[in-house]
């Protein structure tokens, strides 16, 4: 009878009633999901995208209305390109809506649409045609008695477009609740029901397996407690009663080894904490499971902790510090030593001597004979006073920039003044002389410019209009003044198709970043090569990405790129840009919360990497 139920059986039997039961489970499960699928199905797809075409045909209306304002108004050359893009955007919207028609009566709304919008274009083209000839009174009454009724008509309908396909999903969501309530009631009378019965099931298997279990347990825990003479007596035959018999035999040995070794290993391991506890800079040392096993007086200081109460312990669970655990991940991943730049300090306060100190974070992953990481060495180098000598002259460039700002606008003026001519003729040569002046005056003005916005960012001071912004939208704004220059170098601008993806973030101070990157990216490559833009979501983050094929970035510049006033190789020409670009990137995007980097090898390109949060 034992041999037909060894343990191997026991376990099986009540796996494979587990699993019947979480079949059972799961295949109910999966049918309500079906069911919630579809109603859902019903308020996303079928609504969802007539609600965005009808809201972008109101706001492409809008924009359409103040046009021809500015149009009344004189500016006609400004008012038909803002008039004839929204154009476009309306009559796209419109063509969506008509693919997308799954509602009664929202067929004759876009017909109505149409036609009202039709007759709405040729109340501004005959508004147009009169433009030379009439006097504004003429144009505006046109405006308002002609064109002003056809936009209402216009926007009333694209508003009844709006109406039904809200109320179509109003009405969905209802059918939705009503069968999520269902799924909800009957999920739970079923898991109940296999609750109860897995209990049981699982009370009398284990009964049959933990008897045993229990006797050897007892044993081994007097065994653990230093009574390394006992002997475990179990009568069971199963693999338990081979377990009991090993057990004995390796106690034994265990016997030996620690009569032979125990000297050794307590003078070596005093040899390494003394060596530990020497070190000046805050040392923790974890193990492969990030469970904290050393820790020096420094650390203990920094951390508010003590080494004999947290040893043992997961490092997140006793020093919250993402950024530190982060790289502790990357190099037990990688087996690569991790951190060593300034961007990734760490801050600590010191409330006693109410300042701050800063730490570089180094992580070092330890081997053994098998290269196997077994330790991982987090050293935190105190760069307090490199922080204090960039603080000073991070105020000292905002002085001196503020000083600047008065005389470089002083000097602009003269030379404008002096290159019209308002103070008298000048020479071709003289215009030469003070065209190259300008120049000089506006590169400057450019420089004062960036020195004080990474000011304002370095000190808080900035403002961030945080919302949540699609990223397919970021990418549109950002590639579309490069699209140009990009032909002419025979450069390919991509980006990737991101729709659905979203981040909480300053859409204009993103933009900038992207704009900057790209700007960077065309300057480095030729006829040929390519620029990608790219973007994932990765956990709770999103990382973006610029890549481009170009000449890429030497090594020994890709740790110091980010700092002020770096160029790499020979770009030394004033006319590259201030080197502050990737300075005031990297603030603004650790305003976000994020972090940027880079990876490039030479000769195969560069793609330059940061990371925002998802919407709340």
């Amino acid at each position: 009878m034992t041999k037909k139920w060894n343990l191997k059986t026991k376990i099986l039997l009540g796996y494979l009633l587990v699993v019947i039961i979480l079949v059972g489970v799961a295949s109910w499960s999966i049918y309500n999901f079906m069911t919630l699928n579809d109603a859902i199905n019903d308020i996303m797809v079928e609504n969802y995208r007539s609600v965005i075409a009808a809201e972008g045909m109101m706001e492409a209306l809008e924009r359409q209305d103040s046009a021809e304002l500015i149009f009344v108004f004189g500016q006609k050359e400004k008012a038909l390109d803002i008039f004839q893009r929204n154009q476009m955007r309306f009559m796209k919207h419109l063509s969506r809506a008509e693919d997308n028609i799954t509602i009664e009566g929202e067929k004759e709304i876009l017909d109505d649409i149409n036609k009202k919008y039709q007759n709405y274009l040729e109340k501004f083209y005959e508004l147009r045609s009169k433009y030379e000839q009439a006097e504004i009174n003429e144009l505006q009454s046109h405006y308002l008695e002609e064109i002003m009724p056809q936009f209402e008509a216009v926007k009333q309908e694209t508003r009844n477009l709006l109406q039904v396909n809200q109320g179509h999903m109003k009405t969905a969501q209802e059918k939705a609740n009503s069968n999520s309530s269902q799924a909800i009631y009957s999920t739970v009378a079923f898991s109940a029901a296999a609750i109860i019965l897995a209990i049981l099931l699982g009370v009398y298997i284990s009964n049959l397996i933990l008897k045993p279990i229990k006797e050897l347990t007892k044993t081994v825990k007097d065994i653990a407690g230093g009574d390394l003479e006992h002997v475990i007596q179990v009568e069971s035959e199963d693999e338990i009663g081979e377990l009991a018999h090993e057990f004995n035999k390796m106690t034994e040995r265990v016997k030996e080894f620690e009569e032979m070794n125990v000297s050794k290993i307590i003078k070596e391991k005093n040899k390494s904490e003394g060596i530990v506890k020497s070190i000046s800079n805050p040392l923790v040392v974890t193990d492969e499971d990030n469970q904290i096993q050393l820790m020096n007086p420094k650390a203990e200081e920094v951390f508010s902790l003590e080494e004999k109460e947290v040893t043992g312990d997961h490092f997140l669970e006793v020093i919250d510090d993402d950024r530190i655990f982060d790289l502790i991940t990357a190099a037990l991943e990688t087996g690569e030593e991790q951190g060593g730049t300034e961007q990734e300090a760490f801050k600590f306060r010191d409330e006693e001597e109410d300042k701050e100190f800063y730490f570089r974070i180094n992580v070092i992953p330890v081997t053994d004979k098998e290269d196997n990481i077994n330790l991982v060495v987090t050293l935190l180098e105190d760069i307090t006073h490199l922080k204090e000598v960039d603080q000073m002259k991070s105020e000292f460039v905002s002085m001196v920039s503020h000083e600047f700002r008065t005389p470089l606008t002083s000097m602009n003026m003269s030379i404008n003044m002096l290159l019209e001519e308002n103070t008298g003729s000048i020479n071709e040569d003289q215009e030469e002389l003070l065209t190259v002046a300008k120049e000089d005056c506006e590169n400057l003005n450019e420089l004062v410019d960036d020195l004080l916005d990474l000011s304002k960012i370095e000190s808080g001071e900035i403002d961030l209009d945080f919302s949540n912004v699609a990223v397919d939208e970021i990418f549109e704004a950002s590639v579309k003044p490069f699209t140009e220059q990009a032909e002419e170098q025979g450069v390919e601008l991509t980006k990737e198709e991101v729709e659905d993806l979203e981040v909480h973030a300053d859409f204009n101070k993103i933009t900038w970043v992207i704009t900057n990157l790209i700007g960077n990216a065309l300057r480095y490559t030729e006829a040929g090569d390519s620029i990608k833009l790219s973007a994932d979501k990765k956990g709770h983050k999103v990382h973006i990405s610029v890549a481009d094929t170009g000449a890429g970035i030497p090594k020994e510049y890709q740790h110091k790129i980010f700092d002020k006033f770096v160029r790499v190789g020979d770009d030394q020409d004033s006319n590259t840009g201030t080197g502050l670009g990737l300075a005031i990137a990297q603030e603004m995007i650790e305003a976000h919360g994020g972090r940027i980097w880079v990876e490039s090898k030479v000769g195969e390109g560069s793609k330059f990497t940061f990371t925002l949060k998802l919407p709340h």
